[in-house]
């Protein structure tokens, strides 16, 4: 690779980075104000730091052989192309750079493939995708020929050891504001800051506090709701997925998109101030069916020893219920049976134990799912004394495909709100169905979100996307609404706080019934943090530390968050740090 080549090369490389920047505040003109004018110089500069790892790329090839310096210069120049759209999916989906998500989709090619084909159509773009690889290397140029290497490979090998200088470098940033780091960041330099991070190896959280003493709070409303619900024998948890955001928030658009939700909360225990421990539907279960929280990375369900976790489904089997989950989806995602199966559930169904019914590119319908949960109801009430079953929905999740005659007026079309009302039509069919069924009055459903639909506002932690729902229903319990400040990391104590149960397995957080503020943890980018009530103001304060271990702090009187002076690195810590060690010192415990 001659010089000239080069210059042209790092040319479409920064143009193709302007063009990125301009498209990710054309797709979210409100974020402007966060990037200000110097985010395109910041950026551009971290497009340099990245540049060399293509031609890099290529170098490395050409030197092993010289025959395979085009080849490599092709796939050099596909891959910047492949990575440029990758860029613009990642912005478009959450707000962000490719991250260490990129390895969780490589792991799972076969249901990633085939969601992209459902929702992208990406068969399609294969021969524009070609043509674009090969205009890019016509304009750049060609490397000269096995024959020409005398001049071309020492170049070659320069690059190559430019782009292995360059790879240790962290993306370089100017600013706290998620959406400005965002933008100025480069996806090759995240991806492989990911790559880096040793998940079991923070010193911060090595170091930091013991094990306080657990923190008592008031009994709130646990009596009367364990007169109604100890002689239950059943409880359904429903996982819905991403059933959160603006339609949910909105009182007008909950009225127009979920009046099945609307009725039912008006008949339940509501919890309105409810936050998910993060933004991935792992995290959701992590908290919902182990009360851990979320250690900086990729949810523990997804690590080693993750059969360790404490465990609801443990805790009712150990109270005499039989546990089971009841899935539509692919069970091999996020090794999702495995998972289910290390946590105590006894059986587990997916979408390839179902005969038919409409799904999507995620699995089965809601109302194909919920159809079978009441059948597998009937059976299994009628074989078990107790029964413990949990679900999880995919309906509203991309590409949001419901069936054509479920809502009137769609005409096919795919949205988020109404794929959210296809959603809550079908969870009020189910409820009104298994008011027929014989099981139903001794029955608890509990329905909870498991995350919101979307990362929004501009923390480090978008903590502002995070708020979700949970309702608690049965005949004869008494509706009440809590509007305290709680965690669905508090879910597993609260099922089994609100049945009179008693359990070994070692649950984070505090039951909800206590109707009182109780610990809400929360994690995104490798970030920790922890979201309170301000002691000395309206609102609620978030305490967060850094990847890099540093503190900050936000406050949220209600207009949004914005920077306070750091606080409560402590409080992190005493929250985090020893989950952590316990997770990953197996001698302990």
């Amino acid at each position: 690779m001659s010089p000239a080549l080069l210059l042209r090369w790092l040319g479409l490389w920064l143009l193709l980075g302007l063009v990125l920047r301009l498209l990710m505040l054309g797709f979210y003109p409100a974020d402007a104000a966060a990037v200000g004018a110097g985010g395109f110089a910041a950026g551009a500069l971290n497009d340099l730091l990245a540049f060399m790892l293509l031609p890099g790329l290529a170098a490395g090839l050409g030197l092993l052989h010289p025959a395979l310096l085009r080849p490599g210069y092709v796939l050099a120049v596909a891959l910047m192309v492949l990575v440029f759209a990758a860029e613009v999916f990642f912005w478009l989906e959450f707000e962000g750079r490719p991250d260490r998500l990129i390895f969780h989709y490589l792991a799972y090619p076969k249901e990633v493939l085939v969601f992209l084909e459902d929702q992208f159509f990406l068969s399609l773009f294969l021969l524009p995708f070609v043509a674009v690889v090969w205009l890019c290397c016509r304009l750049i140029g060609w490397p000269g020929t096995a024959a020409g290497r005398g001049g071309q490979l020492p170049v070659a090998a320069v690059a190559l050891l430019v782009a292995l200088a360059v790879q240790p470098l962290q993306p370089r940033s100017w600013a706290d504001s998620r959406v400005a780091l965002a933008f100025v960041n480069n996806g090759y330099l995240s991806v492989l800051e990911a790559a880096r991070y040793n998940e079991a190896e923070i010193p911060w959280l090595h170091a930091g506090p013991a094990l306080a003493p657990v923190q008592q709070y008031p009994a709130g409303r646990t009596a009367e709701v364990r007169r109604a619900l100890a002689v239950k024998k059943h409880v359904v948890l429903i996982m819905e997925e991403s059933f959160a955001g603006p339609v949910w928030r909105d009182p007008e658009l909950r009225r127009q998109y979920l009046p099945n939700f609307a009725a039912l909360e008006k008949r339940s225990l509501s919890f309105t101030n409810l936050y998910a421990t993060g933004s991935r539907t792992t995290r959701g279960m992590e908290a919902i069916l182990n009360g851990f929280p979320p250690l900086p990375g990729i949810s523990t369900t997804q690590r080693r020893h993750f059969a360790r976790l404490p465990s609801l489904a443990r805790a009712m089997e150990a109270n005499g219920f039989y546990p089971v989950f009841l899935y539509g989806g692919w069970p091999g995602f996020s090794d999702f049976s495995e998972y289910w199966l290390g946590s105590g559930f006894r059986r587990v169904w997916s979408r390839d134990d179902f005969a038919g019914g409409f799904e999507t590119s995620w699995g089965m319908a809601d109302g194909v799912l919920f159809r079978r949960i009441a059948e597998e109801m009937d059976l299994l009430t009628a074989q078990q004394e107790r029964v413990f079953l949990s679900t999880l929905t995919v309906s509203h999740h991309r590409p949001y495909d419901v069936p054509r005659d479920a809502l009137s007026g769609t005409g096919g079309r795919r949205s988020s709100a109404l794929a959210m009302a296809y959603a809550d039509r079908s969870l009020g069919d189910f409820l009104r169905r298994a008011e027929q069924h014989a099981w139903f009055d001794d029955t608890v459903f509990v329905v909870v979100a498991d995350h919101g639909p979307r990362v929004r506002g501009d923390t480090p932690i978008p903590a502002a996307g995070y708020r979700i729902p949970l309702l608690i229903y049965s005949s004869g319990l008494a509706p009440y609404r809590f509007e305290a400040l709680g965690s669905s990391m508090s879910v597993p104590l609260t099922v089994v706080d609100m049945l009179g149960l008693e359990t070994a397995e070692r649950f984070s957080g505090a039951s909800l019934l206590c109707d009182c503020p109780t610990p809400v943890l929360v994690e995104y980018g490798y970030h920790i943090g922890l979201l309170q009530p301000a002691a000395d103001q309206p609102g609620a304060r978030l305490h967060l530390i850094t990847r890099q271990g540093d503190a900050r702090s936000w406050h949220d009187d209600g207009g949004g968050f914005r920077p306070v002076p750091a606080a409560g690195r402590g409080q992190v810590l005493q929250a985090f740090a020893p989950a952590y060690r316990w997770y990953y010192s197996l001698e302990e415990g």
